[in-house]
């Protein structure tokens, strides 16, 4: 099954890059910000870019359509671009959040075509968990004093875990017994991995310390896990491969 294994990622990472810039350029238009944090958080757009780059690259061993990957290369070296740009900036001066503008919309556009083709519903529920906790690890990294996303962006984001489990849960009821039992082992080892993915992004604040980014780090890599899992299992179900 590694033979699949970069169309399984290839889509939940996608909408995990798109769905946090989305919320970063959102918190540096919004957020009440002082340079050094919106010259960090904006810095922290790289990563973003790191991750969208890596989706693309599995999109190329995935089979994507040629015009994906053309508006996927195209959306990349427009973020990358306004990246590299306030780099040459120095101090904690960064560029005004428009410039980050073009590459949102080529990526929400890029979002939209991936979601086609996984499922609207599927694509949705698969950002939100995504992109809250990748934003979130960000944010972090960028020392951001916004303390109230230390709260919003793990409930938001477990809640999308949380929904995109019951919805495998109801989807698989439909099947035959014996598609069910071929189920039941990925889908136990994707209630684990959201389960500790959100139990590890929540111990900070229930042991009421500071929220550290090797922590977000390991809730990250646990959910985009059960986000590829997911993936599989909805494959299954659809009868696309056996």
């Amino acid at each position: 099954m590694t033979e699949l294994l970069p169309a399984r990622l290839f889509a939940p990472l996608a909408l995990t890059a798109v769905a946090a810039l989305g919320l970063l350029v959102w918190v540096l238009k919004n957020g009440d910000l002082c340079p050094g944090q919106r010259r960090r958080i904006s810095d922290g757009a790289m990563s973003v870019w790191a991750v969208f780059g890596l989706a693309l690259m599995l999109g190329v061993e995935a089979g994507v359509p040629p015009v994906m990957l053309w508006l996927g290369g195209a959306t990349l070296v427009a973020g990358l671009g306004t990246v590299l740009y306030q780099a040459r900036m120095q101090g904690k001066r960064s560029l005004d959040v428009s410039w980050h503008y073009p590459a949102l919309v080529l990526a929400l556009v890029y979002g939209a075509l991936v979601g086609w083709r996984m499922g609207a519903g599927w694509a949705l529920l698969a950002a939100g968990a995504g992109g809250c906790v990748f934003a979130h690890l960000i944010m972090v990294r960028a020392k951001h004093r916004l303390q109230a996303f230390n709260v919003l962006l793990p409930l938001a984001g477990t809640a999308f875990g949380v929904i995109w489990l019951l919805a495998l849960a109801i989807r698989a009821a439909g099947l035959s017994e014996p598609a069910l039992a071929a189920m039941t082992l990925p889908f136990v080892q994707l209630s684990g991995a959201v389960l500790a993915g959100a139990l590890v992004w929540f111990l900070p604040l229930l042991r009421k310390e500071q929220t550290k980014p090797p922590v977000i780090a390991v809730a990250a890599l646990l959910i985009l896990g059960a986000l590829t899992l997911g993936q599989g299992m909805i494959w299954h179900m659809a009868g696309n491969i056996s």
